[in-house]
């Protein structure tokens, strides 16, 4: 697959979750010379997490930023017709979640697809928020595509064409982003990422519901995301 696709993670003070993410993709079928391009614009042990477990992956570490610019970064470096995403803090469930999505992209002529949420610390309000989220975004995809960043797989042209991730947005830009695409065009895989509740534990439970059908139902005001605080979900 090395000349298909190339991975881009977007990084920032991820030295407690990096390692989980390598680990998991050195056991993906196919892996073997795919370009991996980590964003990074940490302050703590990341980097050193990252060269002392890189191994035989074939990663580079680039210049990172916020997270729209950090995966604009590695998409400018990208010479693969594919182009994933994937967040630092991402984990699988199983070897062949790359493998599949990526032929199912190709045999089906997708330009976009995503995979389902799953919590991995067994966090139980997590995992019950994680599925009524995956029930409502496979029904809404086929009005409005929603690609989770964590794990976004596009065609490289339709990427640019819908002009890569947009910066003018502190959070969301994933789904702002998604949204461009051909509902016709978009399908979230069977296979899922894992992510823990880390951010529910931060923001609250019922905090990060509210926000998020915030963020949907004024997705297309301008003065809500000037006046965002984006801090409260990202730092």
């Amino acid at each position: 697959m090395k000349d298909e696709v190339t991975i881009v993670v977007p990084c920032k003070n991820e030295e407690s979750y990096i390692y989980y993410l390598l680990d998991s993709l050195k056991k993906q079928k196919g892996m073997e010379g795919i370009r991996i391009l980590i964003a990074d614009c940490s302050t703590d042990n990341t980097r050193r997490v990252i060269e002392n477990h890189k191994e035989w992956l074939n990663v580079k570490i680039i210049k990172g930023g916020p997270v729209s610019v950090a995966r604009n970064n590695g998409s400018y470096l990208a010479i693969t017709p594919y182009i994933l995403f994937i967040d630092a803090d991402v984990r699988f469930f199983s070897n062949t979640v790359i493998y599949d999505t990526l032929k199912q992209m190709k045999e089906e002529d997708l330009h976009l697809m995503g995979l389902n949420i799953k919590c991995y610390d067994k966090d139980p309000r997590a995992q019950l928020s994680f599925s009524i989220f995956n029930v409502l975004n496979k029904i809404m995809s086929k009005w409005i595509p929603f690609a989770v960043g964590a794990y976004f797989l596009t065609r490289k042209d339709r990427f640019y064409e819908h002009g890569k991730f947009p910066c003018k947005y502190p959070t969301s830009e994933d789904f702002h982003l998604s949204r461009k695409y051909d509902p016709k065009k978009f399908k979230i895989a069977k296979h899922y990422f894992g992510q823990d509740s880390r951010r529910f534990k931060k923001m609250g439970y019922l905090g990060m519901s509210i926000y998020l059908i915030k963020n949907f139902l004024f997705k297309d005001n301008h003065n809500y995301w000037n006046n965002i605080n984006e801090k409260r979900y990202w730092s």
